[in-house]
């Protein structure tokens, strides 16, 4: 999942059913997750939920700002962002089973019936699986008078098979499910393998024994649509690229606003809500159609939550010290500030640290010269500072210095000590570098520095809010004494991650880019990242690994002309189960390390945040990675 600050999530397609064999262990391995992640996870102050006692929690508004917009204007469908999955659980969307929005130790991990009324059913043959929809709940403005009912399930993944609905998406999770892909493919007019018998059951085949279908459909993209008419999709007919601005709640909000949508109107003369001004502002406000009696996961504290957009990160984080601000969602806590709340009593309990399950790397364009050749990309690993990119995010308080892909909890800790790069100090060995780029075919005269014109000017695409812009001047000059230079291109984040997936784009090197898992399984961090079926136009494979040749030359490149592939090692750890499991991918996270090299990782990520005085109650969300916003209360009725 592309992350936060930078981050979030996937799995692709046909090799999904081998995988889903190995499914099983999840519970085993949500158990491993209750380890710190190598993460300095010790927490300071709120862990889990924490408020004064006696305190009423429930009112007031909480107020929050963005660096950043939302990856897709809300869109259930299309937004596979960390951020925007956090507001659609605690908020907006709810799903057949979900989460509780606090850290692993408290059960973050696990999955709860939410719109579902209980655990599903699964035949002997695991192949059908029967949720029974909870009675009684009830669609925010306009439809609070229209209950949920199992077809709107049904309609929700209609729309995620649609094409022009689901760019950026995750629609690889759901071809398991029979008919999906025939129905997206336009060779079926329903998916076969969805009926809905009667209003409260929902059934579900799969084409192969799918242990993890539950955790996919507590995806946001799987949340119900309320029925409209005899619209095929319902109150999302007509908005292939917009419906996050008319989005209809199941959750205790909605957007402000949503009470003047007019869905009986044709789509294109429908009035967006006003709460949600893409680049500007985000409003949430109480649900009306919600009942907290048929709600046990979400608290729902603030009666309303408001959000400005933009800014500048050392401006938003004063702000919290001064009270103007309660809480900053993504952005980066400065590292003053880190250490002032660190080591002043009076604000330790407003300062939370949590393992986020995430890793922050750079990743190499494989067909880009000179990252075509892997001593180019290990010269890179051996000679990058990783204690210096932590001490610019503010030092061990925000993570582990990384030295692998996969974070520890997900392979059981096999790895947690593995490095192939390690340098005194995580500070980089200019001279192994050296060594290692001597052995290129870009250093024609072998004295270790890249002489080739390809190492000039290289296209390199980062985040302009802060660190990025400071972790790109601490990286120039490392790799200038290799002989390399970057155009460096200063973007959005929401910007820069459509360059990083877009090969066409003729990136050579993504310096900001992280991942968190999807939900507790190691090939959430396989598959998406490294997958064929994750490149451009789905998600993230942002080195070109297992691209075909024609579709090298149709993003117009001539040097290069072939890729490695790993598609076969992600395949062959879907065959393995049990405590070999961990094993098999740590195996193919050594692979990628020494025998590939897609990546430089540098940290294994803690999210650290601050709160204003005004906060009482905060909670972290260990599905999204971040904190609960439905659980941050505040003191300030007014």
């Amino acid at each position: 999942m592309t992350n936060d600050e930078a981050t979030r999530r996937g799995v692709p397609l046909k090799r999904i059913v081998k995988l889903m064999a190995v499914v099983a262990v999840l519970g085993m391995v949500a158990a491993a997750c209750g380890g710190d992640n190598g993460g300095g996870g010790s927490t300071t102050g709120a862990t889990g939920a924490t408020g004064a006692t006696g305190t009423d929690l429930s009112g007031g508004t909480l107020r929050m700002a963005m660096l950043g917009d939302v990856s897709a204007a809300f869109d259930p469908q299309k937004e596979y962002y960390s951020v925007t999955w956090e507001y659609m659980r605690c908020c907006l969307l709810r799903t057949l089973l979900s989460y509780k929005g606090v850290p692993t130790a408290d059960g973050g991990t696990q999955l709860f019936p939410d719109l579902a009324a209980a655990e599903p059913t699964v035949s002997d043959d695991q192949l059908t699986w029967t949720y029974q929809i909870k009675p009684g709940v009830h669609y925010g403005d306009p439809f609070t008078d229209v209950e949920v009912t199992a077809q709107d399930f049904i309609r929700a993944m209609e729309r995620e098979a649609n094409a022009k609905a689901n760019v950026g998406g995750y629609s690889f999770y759901y071809s398991v499910i029979k008919g999906f892909d025939d129905f997206a493919a336009g060779k079926a007019d329903s998916i076969s393998g969805m009926s809905a018998p009667d209003d409260s059951t929902l059934q579900i085949e799969v084409t192969a024994p799918t242990a993890d279908l539950s955790y996919r459909l507590a995806m946001p993209a799987a949340a119900p649509i309320p029925p409209n008419g005899d619209a095929p999709l319902g109150a999302a007919e007509g908005h292939d690229k917009n419906y996050g601005r008319f989005l209809v709640s199941t959750g205790p909000y909605e957007f402000e606003g949503a009470d003047q949508l007019d869905f009986s109107a044709a789509p294109a003369d429908q009035t967006e809500v006003s709460g949600y001004v893409p680049g500007r502002s985000i409003v949430l406000v109480r649900n009306p159609g919600w009942d907290a009696s048929t709600d046990d996961l979400r608290p729902a504290y603030p009666d309303r939550i408001e959000v400005a957009i933009g800014g500048n990160n050392d401006d938003l984080y004063n702000k919290i010290k001064s009270n103007d601000l309660d809480f900053v969602v993504d952005g980066a806590v400065p590292p003053d500030t880190i250490r002032e709340y660190q080591t002043n009593p009076d604000l330790q309990s407003k300062i939370n640290v949590f393992p986020s399950d995430a890793l922050r790397y750079i990743s190499f364009n494989f067909l880009v010269p000179p990252f075509d050749d892997i001593h180019v990309r290990k010269a890179f690993n051996w000679a990058l500072d990783k204690s210096g990119m932590r001490q610019l995010r503010g030092g061990a308080t925000t993570g582990e210095i990384a030295g692998h892909i996969m974070v520890n909890s997900l392979e059981n800790d096999i790895l947690k000590d593995y490095d192939p790069y390690a340098t005194p100090n995580g500070a980089g060995d200019i001279e192994k570098a050296k060594e290692e780029m001597a052995q290129s075919k870009y250093d024609t005269n072998q004295d270790g520095v890249c002489d080739a014109p390809e190492c000039k000017d290289i296209l390199a695409v980062t985040d302009n809010a802060d660190p990025y812009p400071k972790q790109a001047a601490l990286i120039e000059p490392i790799v200038e004494q290799l002989g390399m230079s970057f155009d460096v291109k200063e973007l959005e984040r929401t910007t820069m991650y459509n360059k990083c997936v877009d090969l066409a784009t003729k990136f050579g090197i993504c310096l900001a880019p992280a991942w968190g898992k999807d939900y507790p399984a190691g090939f959430t961090f396989a598959s998406p990242l490294f997958g064929d079926e994750s490149l451009y136009p789905s998600c993230c494979n942002y080195d070109g690994l297992g691209a075909t040749s024609k579709q090298i030359a149709d993003w117009g490149y001539t040097d290069v002309t072939s890729v490695p592939s790993v598609d076969d090692k992600i395949d062959a750890c879907g065959e393995v189960t049990g405590d070999a499991l961990f094993q098999c991918w740590a195996d193919f996270d050594t692979y990628l390390m020494e025998e590939v090299v897609p990546f430089a990782p540098y940290l294994f990520d803690n999210s650290v945040d601050i709160t204003s005085d005004n906060v009482i109650n905060y909670s972290f969300d260990q599905f999204a990675g971040l904190a609960a916003f439905d659980q941050m209360a505040v003191a300030n009725k007014g």
